[in-house]
């Protein structure tokens, strides 16, 4: 009787320990089966063998890491680029104000080309390293094609100031302006290659004043590009003057202005024109100008 007591006994710690088995099995293979469906759905995503394989590693630890590595990467590459942005930024900004700090200086002939006074201007252009803006009367380009040829290869811009210059012509209608105008063209073209083009011009006395109004108009229409001036050396002012008068008379007008456009001539008859130009190119290289040309 002792003996079935113990049997029996013994047959419910084994069916406990089987039932408690089961549980336990059944318990781990859900786990195993929830992981295992969660992983099957990415690698089910990928198109291909290499492709799941991939996905599979994207879930380890090392794979995490170097994760988190590129995003660090990829923010300090952000970050240069955003310093590098900045620096451009900066940099554009200093620019344009110096940009606004700068004095230009223009220095412009007119009546053009002579004899005798064109070539001494050039001289000094050249040897002072400075370009100039010669406007050109088509009656002396014909007279003097070579100096004008020699002013064209030394660097400086050539605009167009009319064929004769003679205002009771060109100023008793804007048809007669243009006509000068066309004239003058052909012949810079004819002595400097027809791959010369230029739309500088000047009036002769300058655009000032209603009565040039219709002119302005005009030449505007053909596409040229007029310039006056807003400072002088006064050699077309009278005869004779000394080049300390010129000297001064520039001075008088210079008024520090930032940008200056300088009206002068080039006429035999200007003699003291070129004596006094070192000194108004020194004095402007003194107040920090800077010189070139029209365009």
């Amino acid at each position: 009787m002792k003996g079935n007591q113990q049997n029996n006994k013994k047959l419910a710690i084994i069916r406990f320990a089987i039932i408690f088995a089961i549980i336990f099995i059944m318990i781990f293979l859900g786990t195993s089966y929830i992981f295992y469906k969660e992983l099957a759905t990415d690698v089910v995503e990928a198109d291909n063998f290499e492709e799941s394989i991939s996905l599979m590693s994207d879930k380890s630890a090392i794979n995490l890491a170097l994760q988190y590595e590129r995003q660090i990467q990829e923010a300090e590459r952000e970050r240069i680029r955003e310093l590098e942005e900045l620096e451009k930024k900066r940099q554009e900004e200093l620019e344009a104000e110096d940009k606004k700090n700068v004095k230009r200086a223009y220095l412009t002939f007119d009546d053009g080309p002579s004899a005798k006074v064109t070539p001494q201007i050039l001289d000094i252009l050249e040897e002072y390293d400075v370009k100039a803006t010669f406007f050109v009367v088509g009656t002396a380009v014909e007279k003097y094609p070579e100096i004008l040829k020699r002013t064209y290869q030394d660097g400086h811009a050539i605009g167009n100031h009319t064929y004769s210059h003679r205002y009771g012509y060109i100023y008793r209608k804007p048809s007669n302006l243009l006509k000068e105008v066309e004239i003058t063209d052909r012949l810079l073209k004819r002595v400097l290659g027809e791959e010369f083009d230029s739309k500088l011009f000047r009036f002769p006395g300058g655009s000032f004043g209603d009565k040039r109004a219709p002119f302005r108009k005009a030449i505007e229409e053909k596409g040229y590009i007029y310039y006056d001036w807003n400072s002088l050396n006064g050699d077309a002012e009278g005869y004779l003057f000394s080049k300390e008068r010129l000297i001064q008379r520039f001075k008088n007008t210079f008024r520090g202005q930032k940008e200056l456009i300088i009206l002068m001539h080039d006429t035999d008859a200007k003699y003291t024109t070129p004596e006094a130009l070192p000194y108004i190119i020194e004095y402007l290289q003194e107040q920090g100008y800077e010189f070139h040309t029209l365009k």
